[in-house]
């Protein structure tokens, strides 16, 4: 699993750091770079170079370090690695996600993408994807302590988590294709605010359903989340 999680992050991860070093030797060394963008799309702030070319990319491998330790340092390790289609999901479209974000800086640095055409909202569609693919793949997760929706419920309970995890995916992929259509067809501060709310109620629901089909399992105080 380890080694097709490199395998999966390595081209986004060429991609952000070819992006960070032609951002860096083609702009000054006091330039200010685009490094965060508003809910109307626009770039709100400007940082230094750092900031603008190597704290993504040291972001990507710090990641890509962890998803490779995840196995070992995990007490339900086994689970993890029976997760393998959820967590190379969760770990390359992250470092995509990575990946597009650096590019989009990038460019505004370079004066490739004007910032009077709001180009934000192209990370917020990103993630709207991100999270159709990872709703696509959320029920197939085994208890585990680092991926998944971890609650004090579906810990306790394999039923639990198995009924989060599908209703959680099902509308982790709704929300995702509704906020990426939002990104298509409305201004960015509706598209974000549909994003956000659509992250919000999963989440809600998520936690309440846990808790839920937690109280109702007649075998909960039974269930243990390390022998799955």
């Amino acid at each position: 699993m380890i080694r097709k999680g490199w395998l999966y992050a390595l081209p986004p991860l060429v991609l952000m750091l070819g992006l960070s070093l032609w951002g860096w030797i083609g702009t000054g060394p006091d330039a200010e770079i685009p490094v965060h963008f508003g809910l109307d799309g626009a770039p709100d702030r400007m940082g230094g170079k750092l900031e603008g070319f190597v704290l993504l990319p040291g972001m990507g491998l710090f990641l890509c370090a962890l998803f490779s330790l995840m196995p070992m340092i995990d007490p339900r390790g086994e689970n993890i690695r029976r997760s393998e289609p959820a967590v190379l999901t969760v770990w390359a479209g992250v470092i995509w996600v990575l990946a597009a974000a650096q590019a989009l800086i990038t460019l505004s640095a370079m004066g490739q993408v004007d910032s009077t055409d709001n180009p934000g909202p192209f990370i917020g569609f990103a993630c709207a994807a991100l999270f159709v693919l990872l709703g696509n793949v959320l029920s197939k997760t085994r208890p585990n302590w680092l991926i998944g929706i971890r609650t004090p419920w579906t810990l306790s309970s394999d039923k639990s988590w198995d009924v989060t995890h599908r209703w959680g995916g099902r509308l982790m992929m709704l929300g995702g294709l509704v906020s990426a259509l939002g990104f298509v067809f409305t201004p960015p501060p509706v598209a974000f605010t549909v994003l956000g709310v659509s992250v919000t109620v999963m989440l809600v629901v998520s936690l309440g359903l846990s808790y839920w089909v937690w109280k109702n399992d007649p075998d909960r105080d039974t269930y243990s989340a390390a022998s799955r």
